[in-house]
């Protein structure tokens, strides 16, 4: 009854010239023939495939966000966003929660002990940027204004690297910088725990993003956030003065890191917030909205059997 995508651009992702380009092509075609009879749903992580920008992804999201019954936003100025751009009804774009990613990691351990477990220095403050490290996070930008401010707290960047050349202008930005720790590795679900448990704050640079699952899981964790206010489509809440927005990197972004790194990490603080992206909360919205796509779906249906020419 009800197909839900989640990642579109991964059925029109790019890995050589030739098959990129018939992907490219047939991507509408294979979408159209798999909600032949099923309505689809399409959660909107993305307004187009990270480093991306070519008129064939921007294409066939278009296709898929104006196919869908249904598209979830995970923010109300990610669902503006979207409706602006691909020409979407209001009425079908549904604000849900972003769900508590913290769920499956446990509880937070003592800051020495997961310092100790990881060979980071016991005493000083630690900046994280933790996640795929990928051109469009801004990993380069941060690292180039730290090595030229006076600031004793390391920043710690730690992820997988989805390419040599991006790993190598990451170590070129460093150059060796002892303030500037780099694990370019895969990050366990054991080892996440402990790095969100050491850290003192977690720091984003997206270029552009409609919601970040990491900056969900920190805001779970308790730790405070430090981000562009120009991810306005990235919904943490604010009230507890866990988040902290900066206009840019020159402008003040030194004065919102000593603000964010003035607030102790918490996991009691967050409380609240894991609990308003509770799953079951966020399941009962989706069996809501599937029950509307449907619905939707079968309206579209017997307007279309009305409107077909009758047969001989």
């Amino acid at each position: 009854d009800i197909l839900h995508l989640h990642w579109p651009e991964a059925y029109f992702a790019k890995h050589g010239p030739v098959s990129d380009h018939f992907r490219q092509i047939r991507f509408p075609f294979d979408l159209r023939r798999a909600t032949r009879r099923a309505a689809l749903v399409t959660t909107a992580h993305n307004l187009l495939p990270h480093n991306r920008d070519d008129a064939a992804a921007a294409r066939n999201m278009r296709t898929v966000y104006q196919a869908s019954r249904i598209v979830f936003a995970h923010s109300t100025g990610a669902k503006e966003l979207l409706c602006e751009t691909y020409d979407l009804d209001p009425a079908n774009v549904l604000v849900i929660p972003h769900g508590d990613l913290s769920s499956t990691l446990g509880q937070p351990v003592p800051q020495a002990q997961a310092r100790a477990e990881l060979g980071l220095p016991p005493t000083g403050k630690i900046a994280l940027m933790f996640g795929a490290i990928e051109p469009y996070k801004g990993q380069e930008e941060v690292i180039r204004w730290w090595r030229t401010s006076d600031r004793d707290t390391t920043l710690a960047i730690v992820g997988r690297v989805s390419a040599a050349q991006t790993l190598a202008r990451i170590k070129g930005a460093i150059a060796g910088d002892p303030r500037i720790m780099l694990r370019p590795d895969w990050v366990s679900d054991d080892d996440l725990t402990k790095w969100l448990s050491a850290a003192d704050v977690a720091v984003f640079n997206y270029e552009r993003i409609l919601t970040s699952g990491g900056a969900a899981l920190a805001r779970s964790w308790g730790l405070p956030i430090l981000l562009p206010s120009r991810l306005f489509t990235v919904d943490l809440g604010a009230a507890d003065g866990s988040v902290h927005r900066f206009k840019s990197l020159n402008a003040d972004f030194a004065d919102r890191l000593a603000d964010a790194l003035d607030v102790p990490p918490s996991y009691e603080r967050a409380r609240s917030w894991r609990a308003a992206c509770d799953w079951s909360l966020i399941a009962e919205e989706c069996r809501a909205a599937y029950s509307q796509a449907m619905s939707i779906n079968r309206q579209s249906a017997s307007a279309a059997l009305l409107a077909a020419p009758a047969r001989s």
